[in-house]
């Protein structure tokens, strides 16, 4: 209970530091609590001029982190069930709800949704101006096959724009979308990885960073070694003629090219669960040139969910062994670190967020 405790204090304290951070940078936000919330100020510009700012600060991260941990809900056009809004939702594990907080204030989109009991939550965006202000924000950096899902969300959009009744919407609504252009489809972005911070984000989703500590066979003595680890799903789950060839529908292109960035070989795996078969392809790290490659990247685009702190942990054994300090401290220091790391970590700081590298003027 003591530690629990402390977890949760340590949540609340964060929370209150960031969202204090946010008001006191007004400058990246409208003045109110939501677009839908804007007054017909007279600035026209007002929604692109934040969107151009989020797209060069967080636009490659968050497309990484939906790409990964996110779902683009569009309408089928051909679909007889009830027709809906677009919608996106992200998934955070309940550690990362100051992120989740920090994102939805920074963009000033959606509601954060705390589920009880489940280990999770939810960051869901559903009214058609934030859904207009997240899809603007990631478009252009997204490198997977959902971007089909992007551009479907585009296409309703634009049909929304051009066709909907502005006497049935409120008049907030209606005189924003008398402002906005229709969006263009823009391609995936095949821009090296190391050029911006798309893997940060899909990272957050996906990845995870790994201390081993094993006696070596044969051998008295204690080796520690450390990975960095991606898995996605081989196949995007949906087909379509936008899909229809099946490289596009494969997630092999991108894990190939993170893998070639780092130095490692993509690697297939089979794992059958509750008599289900899943396939994956994985990336992992596991030599001194790729846990470098590695450093560099995530050093330059900082991750920043709570696996930022994981990251620095597993940053600072390496460079133990880059610098030969193998003395008996450093294997002390190795299993005290274990012990407050990944799924075991009860101790929170969230001044990478505040500090972000993204965010300096």
């Amino acid at each position: 209970m003591p530690a629990l405790l402390g977890g949760f204090g340590n949540l609340k304290n964060s929370l209150i530091t960031i969202n204090n951070f946010i008001k006191n940078r007004s400058r990246l936000f409208c003045n109110k609590t939501s677009y839908l919330e804007l007054e017909d100020n007279g600035d026209n510009n007002i929604l692109q001029t934040n969107i151009n700012l989020l797209r060069k600060q967080i636009g490659p991260y968050l497309a990484g982190l939906i790409e990964g941990d996110g779902t683009i809900v569009v309408h089928e056009p051909n679909s007889n069930s009830k027709k809906y809004n677009p919608k996106i939702i992200i998934v955070f594990k309940n550690n990362d709800l100051p992120l989740a907080n920090y994102l939805q204030n920074l963009t000033k989109c959606g509601t954060v949704l705390i589920k009880p009991g489940r280990g999770y939550v939810l960051w869901q965006i559903q009214d058609i101006i934030s859904v207009y202000t997240i899809i603007s924000i990631i478009n252009g950096f997204m490198r997977t096959p959902k971007i089909e899902a992007l551009n479907r969300t585009i296409y309703w959009i634009n049909n929304y724009i051009i066709h909907s009744k502005t006497k049935t919407l409120n008049k907030v609504t209606s005189s924003i979308l008398l402002k906005i252009n229709c969006l263009s489809v823009k391609p995936l972005d095949t821009s090296p990885i190391e050029s911006n911070a798309w893997l940060s984000g899909f990272t957050d989703a996906d990845g995870n960073f790994s201390i081993n500590v094993h006696k070596r066979s044969n051998k008295n003595s204690i080796r520690v070694q450390l990975y960095y680890r991606l898995e996605v799903s081989q196949n995007y789950h949906k087909t379509s003629t936008d899909l229809d060839d099946i490289t596009k529908n494969s997630f092999f292109p991108i894990m190939s090219k993170i893998g070639l960035y780092l130095g490692v070989t993509v690697y297939s795996r089979t794992r059958i669960i509750k008599d289900k078969t899943f396939y994956s392809f994985t990336v992992m790290s596991h030599n001194k040139l790729s846990n470098t490659n590695v450093c560099l990247y995530f050093n330059k685009f900082p991750l920043m969910s709570s696996k930022f702190l994981d990251f620095k942990d597993w940053e600072y054994i390496l460079n133990l062994q880059n610098n030969n300090n193998l003395t008996s401290s450093y294997l002390d220091q190795t299993k005290k670190i274990k012990t407050n790391f990944n799924k075991t970590r009860n101790s929170f700081s969230w001044d990478h967020l505040i500090n972000n590298s993204y965010f300096k003027s």
